[in-house]
């Protein structure tokens, strides 16, 4: 691709993401979208007469339905990180049922989520048992932890229970990138120092979605060389993100919605986490607002299944659905590209 320049950032603007969700809150959307496009594109405030509507007809969607039918009476969806593989099951773990939630915008102070949150934090403080088999290997305690706070992370981002796994990520990261650059060595050694671990080629690499989330949890929390080198580095991984598998600077295959649902699950966990990503981001923003159709809108294809962003809308059927939700993501993405929210609520 080649360089972005001034005058192609400006030629889009939040009034032209704007006026494309307008358009699609004028068609009655699915609950799901027409909540998520007021909040996170119209960007209404909390109390907003109009916001809270859309807030409490959540509860109606066939999403939101699901999640809530499946979730145990403990507040988890059984396995935490093991995913089942039980037929009729739309939500394998309580890792998936807790970002399906978010990816449907409910909050940490809806019941499905507190209920969650509840159920995490017995974990990480003992009172309940992990669910999952636990692995004979020195990466296990560290992985356990991890999974459970990342997961905690994306409901209660600054809650004090993280604090210690905050500290211990952070500590990680500035020793792996001590030199302005990756070093794997610093982080084998980093590891044994501070976790036992043996990290190398697995999934304790600091590019895994876990870590990262925990490190962008609260604002600021790693010094702004250490996030500039952390995300120069993910950006020239052919893989990325640990657990997504897709390049962050090229485009996805066209017509394979399973990719293009891990590339914006990458962009979304980056532009929620981290106030310098859009220094990368310039020409992939670029690209993506070039794939409107005729009428404004996007759509990447249909929906593979395994995958926890999609659909928002009751069921794809209709393509009108499937345009909507690609749109919604589309847009919120490009929002937080062009006005950066604050960071996640505590």
């Amino acid at each position: 691709m080649p360089p972005i320049t001034v005058s192609e950032r400006i030629s889009m603007r939040a009034s032209d993401l704007e006026d494309a969700a307008g358009r699609i809150l004028q068609q009655e959307p699915d609950p799901v979208v027409r909540h998520l496009l007021l909040r996170d594109v119209l960007r209404r405030r909390p109390n907003c007469a109009e916001l809270v509507l859309a807030r409490e007809a959540l509860d109606g969607a066939l999403a939101v339905r699901r999640l809530r039918a499946e979730q145990k009476p403990d507040g988890g969806w059984g396995g935490f990180h093991s995913r089942s593989e039980l037929p009729r099951r739309m939500i394998a773990s309580t890792e998936v049922g807790v970002e399906r939630a978010v990816a449907l915008g409910l909050d940490q102070s809806h019941p499905i989520l507190r209920k969650a949150s509840r159920y995490i934090i017995d974990i990480m403080e003992g009172h309940r048992r992990f669910p999952d088999r636990h692995e004979k290997n020195d990466r296990w305690q560290t992985g356990m932890r991890l999974f459970l706070a990342s997961t905690l992370s994306l409901i209660h981002p600054s809650n004090p229970v993280l604090d210690a796994d905050r500290r211990l990520w952070c500590e990680i990261a500035a020793r792996t990138f001590q030199s302005g650059k990756y070093d794997e060595q610093d982080e084998i050694e980093a590891h044994a120092e501070l976790t036992g671990a043996s990290v190398r080629h697995s999934y304790l690499v600091l590019n895994n979605r876990y870590s990262l989330n925990i490190l962008g949890s609260v604002r600021e929390l790693l010094p702004s060389k250490i996030e500039k080198s952390l995300l120069d580095w993910l950006w020239k991984r052919d893989d990325g993100i640990g657990y997504l598998g897709v390049s962050l600077g090229e485009v996805p295959p066209h017509a394979r919605a399973g990719p293009f649902d891990r590339w914006f699950s990458s962009l979304e966990l980056l532009a929620s986490c981290f106030s310098l990503w859009r220094h990368n981001s310039n020409q992939i923003m670029r690209w993506l607002w070039n794939q409107r159709d005729e009428n404004g809108f996007w759509d990447f294809g249909p929906s593979p299944s395994h995958i926890c962003h999609f659909p928002l809308s009751g069921n794809w059927k209709r393509r009108r659905n499937r345009v909507f939700d690609w749109t919604t993501r589309a847009l919120i993405i490009l929002r937080m590209f062009l006005d950066p929210p604050e960071h996640r609520p505590a």
